[in-house]
């Protein structure tokens, strides 16, 4: 396994290391972290991967275990539907935000990123129309201009990202492939509704469409990793 890059600041590396190897689905929910392991992984002392380990237990991502060391986090249906629904509330306020001041130019980006998804959705790439998807909804968030609102989202979308991967390391389970394969149609379907409202310039109606998606988004992903604990 290659060690990290000594010009950048260890800690930095170490936690996006960890990071990008859980998402990716080589480091499995449920599975043991030692900073003794991890520092002889990566090449590195034992104080900047407890940095980032403590980091990763603030973001929800580690549970820390009694007799040291951490176990990464199993989210459960229940838990993938109330950051859905967290995430609702704050970004149908982003929209209406965003909706206030959108230009033509940030119009013209979301187009381009619902077009590009449904190619994707049709040509059954679904890692990429994940991607897509989700710059789709950074956009808007980016385009509020709330800093504040901006920092909770964050905080909130690295934990959903990391929900949400366990189902993308499964999407070629021919169980999950059907289903998933219909909640990136619907999604698809809202997108265009919410992006037809932002043209017209109708806030309220955008807000209100964004959060009847993510209720619903929400209520899919969860059935999704039902069907994934039960197969």
């Amino acid at each position: 396994m290659p060690s990290v890059n000594r010009s950048d600041p260890l800690y930095d590396q170490v936690y996006e290391a960890l990071w990008s190897r859980i998402v990716s689905g080589e480091i499995k929910p449920g599975a043991r972290l030692s900073d003794l392991q991890w520092s002889a992984k990566l090449n590195v002392s034992r104080t900047p991967v407890r940095e980032a380990m403590r980091k990763l237990q603030q973001d929800g991502v580690l549970l820390p275990l009694t007799r040291g060391g951490y176990e990464v986090l199993r989210i459960s249906a229940n838990d993938l539907q109330s950051l859905y629904r967290c995430r609702a509330v704050l970004e149908s306020l982003a929209v209406r935000e965003a909706a206030e001041n959108i230009s033509k130019k940030q119009l013209e980006k979301l187009t381009q990123l619902f077009e590009q998804t449904d190619q994707a959705v049709a040509d059954k790439k679904f890692e990429r129309a994940f991607k897509l998807n989700t710059q789709f909804h950074q956009s808007i968030v980016q385009f509020c201009g709330n800093p504040y609102l901006q920092g909770l989202l964050s905080n909130l979308s690295r934990m959903i990202l990391y929900a949400r991967s366990s189902l993308m390391v499964a999407a070629n389970n021919p169980e999950i492939v059907r289903p998933y394969a219909e909640h990136l149609e619907s999604t698809q379907k809202d997108h265009g509704e919410i992006l037809e409202l932002l043209k017209a310039g109708d806030a309220s109606g955008a807000a209100r469409r964004m959060e009847e998606h993510l209720f619903a988004t929400g209520q899919n992903m969860g059935r999704i990793a039902k069907a994934l604990g039960e197969s």
